[in-house]
């Protein structure tokens, strides 16, 4: 049985639905203005399609900045804090 794709209409439906139900505040970066759907787990890693519980509020480029790597990675690339120690 081949895998659903994300795309169409019926992808526009769950952004705004995640938008709806989540809010704009993007869960990767946790400012405002969130204008997407991210996958929680992502697609390419068996994660649900259309399935709210999997979707969160994100920016266009947050979500494409991210791929497919884990939340946690995104944020250390994102703030940069990867190339700081307490030393």
């Amino acid at each position: 049985m081949p895998r659903e794709q994300w795309g169409g209409r019926k992808a526009q439906q769950y952004v705004k639905l995640t938008l709806s139900t989540y809010g704009t505040v993007c869960w990767l970066c946790g400012l405002p203005g969130a204008n997407s759907a991210d996958h929680v787990i992502p697609r390419s890693k068996g994660g649900a399609v259309f399935h709210l519980d999997n979707l969160g509020p994100a920016h266009k480029h947050c979500n494409e900045s991210r791929g497919n790597r884990p939340a946690e990675t995104f944020a250390l690339i994102e703030d940069g804090t990867q190339f700081f120690s307490s030393a």
